[in-house]
C-alpha cells in the first residue's frame, strides 16, 4: 500500500512538472510572440517616418525653389523697369550715330561718331550682362507676340509677314519681353505668296 501511495505521488510530481513544462513554453511563446510583434510595429513605424521624412524634405525643396524663383522674378522685374527706361537713351546715341553716319566727312564729325561708337558699345556690353538681348528685326518673320506691326506694304517681292524695316527696336530680357520691335511688315496682295506669284507667273 505504502509503494502504491509513493508511486502515485511521483506520477502527480510529474504531471505537475509537465503542465508547469507546457505553462512556462506558453509563457515563453507568447513573450516571444509580444517581442516579435513589438518588432513588426516599430519597423512599419520606422518605415512610415522615414515616408515621412522623404516627403517633408521634398515639400521643404520645392518651397525653396519655388521661392527662388519669386525672388528671381522680382529681381527681373525690377531691372525690366529701370531697363526699360534706359532704352531711350540707347535709342538717342543709335539716332545720333546714324545722323553722323549720313553727315559729310568731316574730321571733326568723324571723332564724334567714333565717341558714340565707343558709348554704344559700352552701353550694350553693360545691357547683356543683365542678359538683355535684342529681338530680330528686318529681314525676321513677324511674330506678333515680340513686333509691333505699325505699317505694312503690299508687295510681291517679299514673303508674307516678312520684316521690310524696323523703325524702333525691340529687346528681351532673359527670354521676357522687355519691348516690343516696331516694324513694317509685308503682305501679299489678295493672299497669294511669293511662290504662288512666280508659279502664276510661269503658268502664263
Amino acid at each position: 500500500m505504502a509503494k502504491h501511495t509513493k508511486n502515485s505521488d511521483v506520477k502527480d510530481d510529474n504531471e505537475h512538472w509537465l503542465e508547469a513544462e507546457e505553462g512556462k513554453e506558453e509563457s515563453e511563446n507568447e513573450e516571444l510572440d509580444f517581442y516579435l510583434k513589438t518588432i513588426e510595429n516599430l519597423g512599419k513605424e520606422r518605415d512610415e517616418n522615414y515616408d515621412l521624412l522623404l516627403r517633408k524634405q521634398a515639400e521643404f525643396e520645392n518651397y525653396r525653389k519655388r521661392v527662388e524663383k519669386e525672388k528671381e522674378e522680382l529681381r527681373i522685374t525690377a531691372q525690366a523697369e529701370v531697363i526699360r527706361e534706359l532704352l531711350a537713351i540707347l535709342d538717342a546715341f543709335e539716332k545720333g550715330l546714324r545722323t553722323l553716319e549720313e553727315g559729310s566727312k568731316d574730321s571733326q564729325l568723324e571723332t564724334y561718331r567714333q565717341g558714340y561708337e565707343l558709348m554704344l558699345k559700352e552701353f550694350r556690353s553693360i545691357l547683356e550682362k543683365f542678359g538683355v538681348t535684342e529681338i530680330p528685326g528686318t529681314g525676321a518673320p513677324f511674330d506678333p507676340n515680340v513686333h509691333e506691326a505699325v505699317l505694312t506694304e503690299m508687295t510681291t517681292e517679299y514673303q508674307e509677314g516678312e520684316i521690310l524695316d524696323e523703325y524702333r527696336k525691340g529687346y528681351k530680357i532673359k527670354g521676357r519681353l522687355l519691348r516690343p520691335s516696331q516694324v513694317k511688315v509685308a503682305v501679299q496682295p489678295d493672299g497669294l505668296s511669293v511662290g504662288q506669284e512666280k508659279w502664276q507667273e510661269e503658268g502664263e
